[in-house]
């Protein structure tokens, strides 16, 4: 059986992007599975489909791509499908060019089952699809969230499709109460109800040692994450020690990042961007966290739990009732105004503690009692297992086998059966016998840290052929360093299992700087690019990675993907440095805490130094004591920096020194992130002189993560450092 998925962007990362992606990987198992993107925007989809999947695109729209007249002209004329659908106003609009093109493609296409996954698309569907193959219909949202028009149109639609598939039981309730059986042309609309897929992650679960809650999800105002922050600010005020993850993008950045300035939320909140895969991030939280107005699909709860991950969410339609059991795997707590405010959604709290307040409460609750919160998290491992792939595309398979019985029995195919693979499968077949799964493409490689901080590399034996590989790593950009060449064990012939390699912190030491890594013959020249697979930094938030003094060791490593999606591991040598952990800055003094790493001493009297590359003379210096642990806090006051600010503008190297010791760089060097500039956003203070003179002082960090101060004097009718134009 062929199925084809009708995306309106594939190469965009939403949920409903994400749900395709998964479902048609399970199918694929078993079928023939096609995904057709209406649009191209990209070189590549961010989200990596199964090997027996195909993405075909029908108008390509990168800056590249070429297009006659007429297609130009039609480009530039709007579509008229369905024109209530938000897809109208959003970044790519449907037009004329691509509607023809995708009524085209309903006329031709070979497929057996054809899905719809928006209202837009379900409504081509219904008008433009053949009768001789199955038309079905997604719902990715609810239909609640539907405006008025949207649902009139909608619902005329489904009752001219074969089926419409809801993701939760009480969507389902709401399209049977608004679409009576007795509607439907014939009887034919089968309405069913469907969850989301999630495989296996694939990543070691979490240990719940972290101090970390996280959220992910578009930065909309639907989901409410000024509300988590709301919260957030309560629970930091019992726990400093926790700190907020908020994975996603969105319109909603720039006042979420300034709501944090304004709760001085900077040192435990990080708005982090998207990750793709999210698997690698969840892994790292003790807590995860669903604050949104609604969840019509649950997919941020399903895939915390399979990483093993107590959830908590708000009481919103329809997802969370139908995948938390509170109490068990997770808590769900009322949202606005609404709700009993226990956390048990049972209806019998005392009515306190609503929106902001009831998630304060519930992210307490999980922190200070550990064995309930663990007791959760292996109960959310297994509570995944339902939405496991071959379970939900079991459920397909039944809902196609019915709707065939229910108009007459057979397979409605517009092909020939029984012709074989085609030639496409064919081709792939013979080039991952070459060794690569399509022409020119790169293996996918797995990175883990391990405890401890050495790497483990995995690649799966089917993108090797046989005999002996090595992966390479090579310093990027012509860095100093020799080519390091480890040895890929477990796989000698075909049909073995993944083939791995180990990088021992032990045995190894990298020159600081990024390092490519590449796939080899045993002992040849040439060397296969390499794609990041699942790339696990979970065990660098481990304290015996973070370089207690004690520990005598400054050197560590951090694979990451690249924009390109390339696998590079990024090595930072510190023998000796000093981790800032909090920045203060007010108007009159800026206080920074941290601890001291690598081979330093301790309870010790240490000096703060910040002075002015190119000057010879240290012009701040401010006493600083180091505990017997290494901690250190140091406060300088805003009113010796103006003293010795030479002008316009100034960048201050920080030291601390000791007499007879080493001088240790400040920065932000330990933990999992690769780069923190874009996500870590110092406050701004502003000093304001006798004389009536201005300073703005901030932090900022470098390329090497080092931290450095800026001081600026203000100049009037110019906007400063944290203003606005």
């Amino acid at each position: 059986m062929k199925i084809a998925f009708l995306l309106h962007n594939a190469y965009g990362i939403t949920a409903t992007v994400r749900a395709v992606t998964n479902l048609s990987g399970a199918l694929a198992a078993r079928h023939e599975v096609e995904i057709v993107s209406c649009y191209r925007t990209a070189d590549r989809m961010p989200l990596a489909v199964a090997d027996g999947v195909r993405v075909r695109a029908l108008v390509d729209l990168r800056p590249n791509s070429r297009h006659d007249a007429t297609d130009r002209a039609d480009l530039r004329v709007p579509g008229t499908v369905c024109p209530q659908d938000e897809t109208h106003t959003g970044p790519t609009p449907p037009s004329r060019l691509g509607e023809a093109r995708l009524a085209a493609h309903l006329r031709n296409t070979d497929a057996d089952v054809v899905i719809a996954t928006r209202p837009y698309l379900v409504c081509f569907l219904a008008e433009y699809g053949r009768s001789d193959y199955l038309r079905i219909g997604q719902e990715h949202r609810t239909r609640d969230l539907h405006t008025a028009a949207l649902r009139s149109e909608l619902d005329a639609a489904i009752s001219r499709l074969d089926a419409y598939v809801t993701l939760t039981q009480a969507d389902l309730h709401a399209y049977r109460a608004a679409l009576p059986h007795s509607s439907f042309p014939r009887a034919r609309t089968r309405l069913a109800s469907i969850p989301v897929c999630c495989p296996a992650s694939g990543v070691e679960p979490s240990t719940g040692d972290s101090r970390i809650v996280l959220a992910a999800g578009r930065l909309t105002p639907m989901k409410r994450h000024d509300r988590l922050l709301d919260a957030f600010a309560e629970v930091t005020a019992k726990h400093p020690d926790w700190s907020l993850r908020i994975y996603g993008r969105g319109a909603e950045r720039a006042r979420l990042q300034r709501r944090i300035g304004e709760l001085g939320l900077h040192n435990n909140v990080l708005l982090m961007g998207a990750r793709t895969p999210m698997e690698p991030e969840w892994a790292k939280a003790a807590i995860a966290v669903v604050p949104h107005g609604a969840e019509p699909s649950g997919a941020a709860l399903v895939e915390a739990m399979a990483c093993g991950v107590p959830v908590l969410s708000t009481d919103c339609d329809h997802a969370p009732r139908e995948i938390i059991e509170p109490g068990v795997n997770g808590l769900i707590v009322p949202g606005d105004g609404d709700g009993d405010g226990d956390g048990d959604g049972d209806g019998d709290g005392d009515g306190e503690g609503h929106g902001s307040g009831a998630l304060a409460d519930a992210m307490c609750r999980l922190i200070e009692n550990e064995p309930e919160r663990r007791g959760m998290a292996e109960a959310a491992l297994k509570n995944a297992e339902r939405f496991r792939p071959e379970r939900i595309s079991a459920q397909y398979e039944t809902l196609f086998a019915d709707c065939r019985s229910e108009l007459g029995g057979g397979a409605r195919s517009s092909r020939k059966s029984g012709g074989g693979p085609r030639l496409w499968r064919r081709t792939r077949l013979l080039v991952e016998r070459l060794g690569a799964r399509r022409p020119g493409s790169p293996a996918a490689v797995n990175c883990r840290v391990l405890k401890g901080g050495s790497l483990l590399f995995q690649v799966p034996g089917e993108q090797l052929t046989p005999g002996p590989w090595e992966v390479v790593l090579r310093p990027r950009c012509g860095g100093s360093g020799d080519v390091v060449r480890l040895p890929l064990e477990g796989h000698e012939r075909e049909g073995d299992g993944p083939a791995r390699a180990l990088l021992e912190r032990r045995h190894w030491e990298l020159a600081e700087g990024d390092w490519d890594v590449r796939l080899a013959r045993a002992g040849g020249i040439w060397s296969r690019r390499v794609r990041a697979g699942l790339v696990e930094t979970a065990r660098l938030l481990d304290p015996d990675v973070g370089l207690r003094p004690e520990r005598g060791e400054g050197r560590f490593w951090i694979p990451y993907a690249t924009q390109d999606g390339e696998l590079v591991l990024r090595a930072r040598l510190r023998p000796a440095h000093a981790e800032v952990t909090a920045v203060e800055v007010g108007d009159e003094t800026v206080r920074l805490t941290g601890s001291l790493r690598g081979r330093t001493a301790r309870a010790h009297h240490y000096r703060f130094r910040a002075r002015i590359p190119g000057e010879r003379a240290t012009v701040l210096d401010a006493a600083c004591y180091v505990d017997p642990r290494g901690d250190f806090d140091v406060t300088v006051p805003v009113r010796a920096m103006a003293e010795h600010h030479p002008g316009r503008e100034a960048l201050w190297e920080l030291r601390l020194t000791a007499y007879g010791g080493p001088e240790l760089r400040l920065g932000m060097v330990s933990g999992d992130l690769v780069d923190r500039r874009d996500v870590c956003v110092f406050p701004v203070g502003r000093y304001t002189g006798s004389g009536g003179s201005a300073l703005t002082v901030s932090f900022q960090l470098t390329h090497d993560h080092d931290l450095v101060l800026r001081t600026t004097a203000a100049v009037p009718g110019l906007p400063q450092p944290g203003e606005s134009p």
